[in-house]
């Protein structure tokens, strides 16, 4: 560098590049701006591209643009510019030697400036320079030191607080997991009786002006029986069953819990038709679970919020009022049909002692009238009004004695299918006289069935013969079969007349017929034998549409069913054969008076 005192002497690089510049002016403008330039390049240089370069390359680069920058000056000193950039290449420098990088840029600058000016003051000068250098040098490694500890302390600092966001995480989850125990169904994982009635009142406050919330309570009626037949791990597989499809079939929003081991809460926010999708969704649930399970029933009650009440508690309480105002009726309605079991099982013994008794006179009656009108003419003329009415009398006495004292059931394991067809061909030519179509639809695989064969057949021959009969046209019976779990799954459909609203509750009565010539006993007798087998059957029916008569039996005979009754235990099939036993003893006795009369 040229310094203004006239002691001092020009040197020979410097006499060079002022000739150079003297001669091409713009020469000078545009090497100072190149080496500016590119000095620029390497202060904005990514970390990624100098970590590529070889040791101590970056050090190099930046020291020859420095150094031209300060031959190209001239007159301008540079020194500045020298100790800013060994400030910012020790920074940059990694692992590279800092002493050695210091060592460099002094001995770069004092060659410039030897080359450039010299005086005797120089060297004075120059030692000032270099322990300059060595000083940014220092305080550049203290700087570089104190930023790596706080980097040290700022990343574990970090870890620091990550770990503790991590212990509040897993607490916070663990804490959840905690609610959620103390809120949840150990069994079915809805909510308990506690959790639901939190969210209702919940979902209370979150009601805006002109929306409803409603509640529903479903009781499973008669399910001890199903703890009792089936086990209490059949029973828990039932009750996780229906939850799983009330959460599959009721919308993500609703809330659903179970309480009181056979009873399901439901709360939503919606209006009058929302109620009636839920509640149609679950009669359709109920009605696919008494499908396999025809003893189980359910009763519902219901509240609305703000309609009939103001606050989540007493919803819950109207709507468990209204259940257990269903559940007392369905107490009372059994009740009073055990009791009048009882009752006509009491008759039903008396009449069928009388039944025996009965058959042995008519006996001696009709060998009386075949002999007297062998003898009188006066006899012969009523002797064919006289036996119709004692064989009438003798039928329905045999039809009694069947429903009342039935044999022991032969069960043997056999096919379905099979049994059903032989059933087919049985009637086939009886339905083509009388112009209609009897036809059979089930699986192609076998379905084996735990029962008494020759009953079944019976049952099956009696259901057929009166879907036959109830076609007044050329018309159609289907009998279809299938298997669903444990359970056979019988279907007799006609598309007759159907059954007349007034007599569907006494179908099933013994000595009830629609038909002139009937007895009245097919469809009791029917009823016996499914029961006896521990089986249902019921019917659905539309005048003027058919008749679909329904046989439930279980796959397996495993244990005898009974129920309490009286002052012991009867099985439920023989109190089922003596309903309207009362009735019975009435027809015999118009029997025997229309034979005396007769007679006499």
């Amino acid at each position: 560098m040229l310094d203004l005192q006239d002691t001092y002497r020009i040197g020979p690089l410097y006499r060079v590049i002022s000739e150079l510049f003297l001669q091409n002016p713009y020469v000078a403008w545009i090497c100072v701006g190149a080496v500016t330039a590119g000095l620029t390049v390497l202060l904005f240089l990514g970390q990624n591209r100098i970590s590529r370069l070889p040791a101590y390359g970056y050090t190099v680069a930046v020291l020859v643009f420095v150094s031209l920058l300060d031959v190209f000056t001239q007159t301008i000193p540079v020194l500045p510019v020298y100790l800013f950039m060994l400030g910012y290449v020790l920074f940059r420098s990694g692992e590279e030697s800092s002493r050695l990088i210091a060592l460099l840029f002094s001995s770069v600058y004092v060659a410039v400036s030897v080359l450039t000016v010299w005086n005797r003051w120089v060297l004075v000068e120059l030692a000032g320079h270099v322990l300059l250098f060595f000083g940014i040098t220092w305080m550049s490694n203290q700087i570089q030191s104190d930023h790596f500890n706080i980097r040290k302390l700022q990343e574990k600092n970090r870890l620091i607080i990550n770990q503790k966001n991590e212990a509040y995480r897993r607490l916070r989850n663990y804490m959840m997991e905690m609610e959620e125990v103390y809120l949840r169904d150990n069994l079915t994982g809805l909510y308990n009786f506690g959790a639901f009635r939190a969210e209702v009142v919940r979902g209370l406050a979150r009601c805006l002006p002109g929306q409803s919330y409603h509640v529903v309570c479903l009781d499973l009626k008669d399910f001890r029986q199903v703890n009792f037949r089936e086990g209490v791990e059949v029973g828990d597989r039932i009750l996780v069953h229906i939850a799983r499809k009330l959460k599959k079939q009721l919308p993500a929003s609703v809330k659903i819990a179970r309480y009181d081991g056979d009873q399901f809460g439901i709360g939503f926010t919606g209006d009058s038709r929302m109620l009636r999708q839920v509640l149609d969704t679950v009669d359709r649930l109920m009605a696919d679970m008494k499908q396999e399970l025809a003893y189980l029933g359910y009763a519902v009650g219901t509240a609305s919020y703000p309609e009939e009440t103001v606050s989540g508690a007493d919803l819950i309480r109207l709507a468990e009022e209204r259940l257990a105002i269903k559940q007392r009726l369905h107490r009372n309605r059994e009740e009073e049909h055990r009791r009048h079991l009882e009752k006509l099982s009491a008759l039903g013994q008396l009449a069928a002692g009388l039944a025996h008794e009965i058959r042995n006179p008519l006996t001696s009656i009709r060998g009386f009238v075949q002999l007297s009108a062998k003898e009188s003419e006066a006899v012969k003329k009523w002797e064919t009004i006289i036996l119709e009415e004692i064989d009438r009398i003798n039928d329905l006495l045999k039809e009694f004695l069947n429903l009342r004292e039935a044999r022991p059931m032969q069960v043997t394991r056999f096919d379905v299918g099979q049994l059903i067809q032989d059933v087919l061909r049985l009637l086939g030519p009886k339905a083509l006289l009388m112009g209609h179509t009897l036809t059979g639809e089930g699986p192609d695989a076998e379905l084996e069935l735990e029962a008494d064969s020759e009953q079944l057949k019976q049952v099956l021959i009696n259901l057929v013969q009166n879907g036959l009969e109830a076609l007044d046209e050329k018309g159609s019976v289907r009998v279809t079969w299938q298997g669903s779990g444990d359970w056979v799954i019988i279907r007799v459909e006609d598309n007759g007349n159907g059954i007349k609203p007034e007599n569907m509750n006494r179908i099933f009565e013994p000595f009830f017929t629609t038909k002139g010539e009937g007895t009245g006993m097919g469809l009791a007798i029917c009823h016996r034998i499914i029961t006896e087998h521990g089986g249902q059957i019921f019917f659905t029916s539309q005048p003027g549409q058919g008749t679909v008569f329904h046989i439930h039996l279980p796959v397996r005979q495993v244990r005898l069913r009974v129920v309490e009754g009286g002052s012991g235990k009867k099985s439920e099939a023989s109190v089922g054969e003596s309903r309207s036993k009362n009735r019975e003893t009435d027809d015999v006795k118009a029997f025997a008076t229309a034979v005396r009369g007769a007679v006499q």
